[in-house]
């Protein structure tokens, strides 16, 4: 055991040579050689001794991962020699799998916990006639630490507590009996492979240039007499009004160097007239023709209202008007909405073949039934038989 224990301390000795970076990492895989003690169940009358063996893990995460574990220990019997539980030589072979959770993975000191499933077997080796086998299931809890002493090796110390389950075992004393053993071990673990730190690569600056020598300042040269310049003439700048008549003017500059003797030109500039953008206002336009009973034709007393509009707009041919058509309550609702549709397209149809009005400038809707005037009387359902528009333009200022 001492050679072991001395050989571990010659490979911690080569592993912390290197520089210590480290971190778990995900996707890599574990390899780690231990030795320890192991301690039995009273029940078992086996003695603590030494245990060995080999640890092989994969990291799915930086915290998350799953070993298994292979383990030897050679005991002695401190029972009965005559029973085979008193064989005085005994070896035993635990196996299992563990999940690993690693906490503060990126740090050289990572504290974990284990929990696992596997099993162990005792074979006792005394002598021909009390030779036996017994294979148990086991489930065991257990925590460590490890220290990262390069970015792929870390010092590790384990325990585990390990329940033993059996039915018929060589030591059995009672078939409902279990057995909790101990084991505590230190070893090292070496990573391969997974996705490693980036470590930034520091740049250092390149040295700083040579600083270049200025040439001495070349003599002045001798002052030239040297007359003004007449240069281009410049755009035309915006109307002076912003919207009816109005006058510009440009100008266009002069390029002199009096300091050097030569003669100035004055600063020539010339206006011309231009036409901005019309000036417009608000006008509001109204129109009422007012029908006999039952009918949708426009009476000739109406016309010259109908034309005023039609001049309006053949002079003003970006105006668009609406048309609204009405009845009296007499009659099914209908039936006037029908009637009050057809005295709105009258009077578009009379505009667009008179003054060739764009139909797509007018737009005419019936209304149906108006209760603007009193529908009781006579004089009120004239007024409400009717197409009218009010509505409020803009038009060129005069």
């Amino acid at each position: 055991m001492k050679k072991k224990i001395a050989g571990m301390i010659a490979v911690l000795l080569v592993a912390t040579a290197g520089a210590a970076s480290a971190e778990q990492r995900a996707g890599a895989f574990t390899l780690s050689p231990f030795v320890g003690g192991y301690t039995f169940d009273g029940v078992q009358s086996l003695e603590t001794r030494p245990t060995y063996g080999l640890r092989l893990g994969y990291d799915i995460t930086k915290n998350l991962g799953v070993e298994a574990t292979f383990g030897y220990v050679n005991s002695k019997s401190t029972g009965n020699p005559k029973s085979i539980a008193g064989a005085n030589n005994v070896n035993v072979y635990n196996y299992r799998l563990e999940g690993i959770y690693n906490f503060m993975p990126q740090s050289k000191l990572v504290p974990f916990v284990a929990f696992g499933a596997g099993g162990s077997s005792i074979t006792n080796m005394a002598n021909k006639s009390h030779q036996g086998n017994n294979n148990d299931a086991t489930a065991d809890a257990g925590a460590g630490i490890k220290y990262f002493l390069s970015e792929d090796v870390a010092l590790r110390a384990d325990t585990r507590a390990i329940m033993s389950f059996h039915g018929s075992p060589a030591f059995q004393i009672r078939s409902t009996d279990y057995w909790i053993n101990y084991e505590y071990t230190l070893g090292l673990q070496f990573q391969f492979g997974g996705k490693k730190a980036v470590v930034a690569k520091v740049v250092e600056p390149p040295p700083p240039a040579p600083k270049a020598v200025e040439p001495a300042p070349a003599p002045a040269p001798v002052p030239v007499a040297v007359d003004g310049v007449v240069g281009a003439w410049s755009d035309w700048s915006s109307c002076s009004a912003p919207c009816g008549s109005g006058t510009q003017t440009r100008t266009r500059p002069v390029v002199t160097q009096p300091a050097n003797g030569g003669t100035a030109l004055p600063t020539l500039s010339e206006s011309q007239s231009c036409n901005p953008q019309a000036c417009m206002e608000e006008e509001k336009v109204n129109l009422l023709i007012e029908f006999d009973f039952n009918k949708a034709v426009i009476k000739k007393e109406f016309y010259p209202n109908v034309d005023a509009i039609g001049n309006f707009m053949k002079k003003n041919s970006k105006m668009k008007i609406t048309l609204e058509g009405w009845t009296d309550s007499i009659g099914s609702d209908k039936y006037n909405k029908k009637l009050s549709q057809k005295r709105a397209d009258a009077v578009k149809a009379y505009l667009v073949d008179k003054f060739k009005i764009d139909a797509a400038r007018i737009t005419a809707v019936g209304n149906g039934k108006s209760v603007k005037y009193d529908n009781k009387n006579a004089a009120g359902r004239y007024k409400n038989r009717r197409v009218e528009m009010n509505q409020t333009v803009m038009v060129e200022k005069k």
